[in-house]
């Protein structure tokens, strides 16, 4: 076997970049792939590549380098060596690829885009929930079907407050399902279990915001479970209602996952209500749906199902509705981040038009919180994707100073954008500011879209590292993704 040759010009860029090796494995686990694929890059893994063990790493992690470093991977010192029977991975990874259940070396998994990855609950993914002082990690895990279960030990106290119990290490697989198990629904006592399933998710729904994503997302799944079951027995109008009790639960649980960062299962769920709405015969319901598919879409950077989606929401509903403005929106984002310019102010010009004409109805009150100052939050996200980071700046602080003192984390994202856009426009002091507040927020809610934004601002400011705030922006965030994971 030849001698490894050292990989110079990635730990170039490393020390450049004012990394350690640990901290650019967690930039790793925390960029779009990273949280996309759940990598679980480390120390050791980094320390291979530099030293040239490996010269090709498996494709998630060759994405990923490139969402950490905007450079080709080619030009950081990697080169494929030999295919492998996997077609572009070469046949010493396949041989020594260090396995993300155990870390021993195995075969490679293989991954796709939007279908969550085989084989029972794998990894220890991003965690971006705090470390309490009594050992509250939080641990991700992916079952057979996609879904995630984060377990903490802290959270067991939460749910037992409010009287759901634990849903248990793991969830079933698609091959053990709730249904086909036939574990009995437990007691609701003299309320009725429908009544009850709505209490449960205002509580949760009211919770989301003070506890994260991460805390409340196992709560979620275990309704979803009981309220599957309890539809196997149910006929008539129960049946119909449990139905859309599962939508609203699944939309939930898609909304909690795409907080937290993770658009693969944010989209897994969001299917499954989807289909739940057409079991409903909702139209409108489809249509909210479909909006929320397009904003995850926009969310992972995904342009053309933006778009797609937000159009075939638009089809399906009144011409003057908030689900038309929502459309618009999702629709415009989409087109910014496909660079037209046109289409995507166009769009948002039209929401903004609605909204002053909506027509409310009476059988459908979702989206009560669109208002003009989402909406010009919104326009705001569009230009900065379009590059006119001037114009962006301006409307996040619009923005930002009207955004209500309980909409914490609502707020910590609007600045995160606001921070980028002002970088846009070669303000580093005042973008690694605005930052700074918004990572405090960060870590009080667990947002990972908070995180990201705020990671991908971190690689932007590199060049300005001598600046005392951004140095010391640096150093907060990445206290922070270290403590967190």
């Amino acid at each position: 076997m030849a001698e490894a040759t050292p990989n110079v010009q990635l730990r170039t860029w490393r020390e450049e970049a004012d990394l350690t090796r640990a901290e650019m494995a967690k930039m790793i686990n925390l960029s779009k792939s990273g949280i996309k694929y759940g990598l679980t890059c480390d120390e050791e893994r980094i320390r291979r590549w530099e030293a040239g063990e490996v010269r090709w790493p498996r494709e998630p992690y060759r994405h990923a380098i490139k969402d950490v470093t905007h450079k080709d991977i080619e030009d950081l010192g990697f080169a494929p060596t030999k295919r492998g029977p996997k077609g572009d991975v070469p046949a010493n990874e396949i041989q020594g690829f260090e396995s993300p259940q155990t870390g021993q070396v195995g075969q490679p998994a293989t991954f796709k885009a939007d279908v969550p990855p085989p084989g029972d609950s794998w990894g220890q993914g991003l965690q971006l929930a705090q470390a309490g002082d009594e050992g509250n990690l939080v641990v991700p895990s992916r079952a057979q079907d996609g879904r995630i279960v984060f377990l903490s030990v802290s959270r067991r106290t939460f749910l037992q407050g409010l009287g759901l119990g634990f849903a248990g290490a793991s969830l079933p697989s698609a091959q053990s399902s709730p249904i086909a198990s036939r574990r009995p629904v437990r007691s609701f006592g003299d309320l009725n279990p429908i009544e009850h399933f709505k209490q449960i998710r205002k509580v949760l729904v009211a919770n989301d915001n003070l506890l994260g994503p991460l805390n409340v997302i196992p709560a979620v799944q275990q309704q979803i479970t009981a309220i599957q079951q309890l539809r196997r027995d149910s006929r008539g109008a129960d049946q119909r209602q449990l139905i859309k009790l599962q939508l609203e639960y699944s939309e939930f649980c898609g909304w909690l996952h795409q907080d937290a960062g993770n658009y693969a299962a944010a989209q897994f769920w969001t299917d499954r209500a989807l289909e739940l709405s057409h079991a409903a015969a909702d139209s409108n319901l489809t249509a909210f749906i479909l909006t929320r598919k397009s904003q995850i879409a926009g969310d992972a950077g995904d342009s053309l199902t933006a778009i797609d989606m937000a159009e075939a929401a638009s089809s399906l509903v009144q011409p003057e509705g908030r689900l038309q403005v929502l459309a618009s929106l999702h629709a415009g984002y989409g087109y910014a981040l496909r660079g037209d310019e046109s289409l995507a102010k166009g769009e948002l010009d039209r929401a903004h038009n609605l909204l002053l004409s909506v027509r409310e109805d009476p059988n459908f009150r979702r989206a009560s919180w669109l208002d003009e100052s989402y909406i010009e939050a919104q326009r705001a996200r569009s230009l900065s994707a379009l590059g006119d980071y001037c114009e962006a700046v301006n409307g996040f602080q619009d923005v930002v100073a009207t955004v209500p003192p309980s909409f914490r984390r609502d707020l910590g994202v609007y600045l995160s954008r606001e921070s980028i856009a002002h970088a846009g426009v070669k303000e580093p002091e005042q973008a690694a500011t605005v930052a700074t507040e918004a990572l405090y927020i960060a870590e009080e809610t667990g947002s990972a879209r908070i995180m990201n934004e705020l990671i991908k601002l971190d690689v932007q400011l590199q060049r300005w590292h001598s600046v005392p705030a951004v140095a010391e922006f640096h150093s907060a965030l990445t206290s922070a993704v270290i403590k967190q994971a």
